[in-house]
């Protein structure tokens, strides 16, 4: 009897995930129908079929939970890739590789060669995922050779697909931007940051990447950028660097020590195009027609984050540029866990209900979220 109930509730629980699944799948499908112009749809639509039957992509990938596992989850490709880098992934694989998704080949004692990727490894095992999606698990005492490969296991589609329809099953990547549930703030302001030994820390640039980072903004020589929150003017001197004469950065923080040590930074550096002011609480006092805000470690001590990106939204020229870093709550590395972290859910649940949308995801940082928004 008591297998029987257990058997029953199991069913229902698959049932309700099953539902709620679809639901989600729904809402996705719903979204792109509403936002999409007619000819992008059907071709979204196009590259959705693509994507399931003939590219059979579905079989390594998932969306939302559904699909196989040896590629990388891709519900938020849209956000991480651009049009340029999916195309590449599409007819050339091997040109960018994570080194998680490399090619793996053992060979075992007895001959028999294996490819996948890997799951895990340490001195004594690895475990990995063959080409059909199945979890293997190897003995290294009891393999002839283990060598990972400058390849990726996804075939090119170059000549597998026509022209149209790699453009098609690019578009449709590019829809995939995930989703966000709409909420009340409740998270707590973090205090502060008031230590210099902190921000100044000999390690910083492996943990926060600054000229990977402003490398991948292409900030064009002569715009105007805010550095928000700006602290003892890390990224500041970095972001005049790349403005050059012709262009400003404006240094913004509440704290009048952090504006005199940016003060001292920037003259000692020979900077001449940084203006530094004395924001508030609420209001960042920017001047108007500035192309990025360049927010660093500093949305989470937003008192009043909501007041703040109003503000903020005023002050940018059209397709102007947000882009925050914050400490990734997810990261279980994370050097400022709790307190100074956020999660990706509540950073867009909180930015995108201001009034922007997430346009890119920056994930080659190690520790941290990269977000680039714009205006709705």
């Amino acid at each position: 009897m008591a297998q029987t109930l257990v058997s029953a509730a199991s069913r229902v629980i698959s049932t309700i995930f099953e539902a709620e699944l679809n639901v989600k799948l729904l809402l996705h499908d719903l979204t792109i129908v509403l936002l999409l112009p007619l000819p992008l749809l059907a071709q979204t639509n196009s590259g959705k079929a693509i994507f399931e039957a003939k590219g059979a992509c579905v079989r390594c990938h998932s969306i939302d939970g559904r699909g196989g596992s040896l590629g990388p989850d891709l519900t938020e490709i849209g956000l991480k890739r651009t049009p340029q880098s999916l195309r590449e992934s599409i007819t050339d694989p091997n040109a960018e590789i994570y080194r998680e998704y490399l090619t793996v080949v053992v060979t075992t004692k007895q001959g028999q060669r294996i490819e996948g990727i890997a799951l895990n490894e340490d001195d004594i095992s690895i475990q990995l995922r063959d080409v059909e999606g199945n979890p293997r698990s190897f003995l290294k005492t009891n393999l002839q050779a283990l060598r990972r490969e400058q390849r990726s296991l996804m075939p090119s589609y170059l000549a597998k697909l026509e022209p149209s329809e790699i453009d098609s099953l690019v578009a449709y990547l590019r829809s995939l931007r995930g989703s966000v549930e709409p909420g009340t703030r409740m998270r707590k302001p973090a205090p502060l940051t008031t230590t210099i030994e902190w921000l100044t820390r000999a390690n910083r640039d492996a943990q926060e990447r600054p000229e990977m980072v402003l490398d991948s903004l292409r900030i064009p020589t002569g715009a105007t950028v805010a550095d928000l929150g700006a602290g003892a003017g890390y990224f500041t001197w970095r972001l005049a660097q790349r403005v050059g004469t012709q262009g400003q950065v404006v240094a913004v923080d509440i704290q009048p020590a952090m504006l005199d040590r940016i003060r001292t930074e920037v003259k000692n550096r020979g900077l001449t195009n940084v203006q530094v002011v004395l924001g508030s609480q609420t209001n960042p006092a920017l001047p108007d027609g500035v192309d990025l805000v360049f927010i660093a470690n500093a949305y989470h001590e937003f008192s009043q984050p909501e007041a703040m990106m109003t503000a903020i939204r005023r002050c940018l020229k059209p397709n102007g540029r947000v882009v925050v870093i914050e400490y990734a709550e997810e990261h279980d590395e994370d050097p400022v866990a709790g307190l100074y972290t956020m999660t990706l859910p509540e950073l867009r649940s909180e930015i995108e209900s201001t009034g922007f949308e997430l346009e890119r995801v920056l994930d080659f940082l190690p520790m941290q979220h990269g977000l680039i928004f714009r205006e709705r």
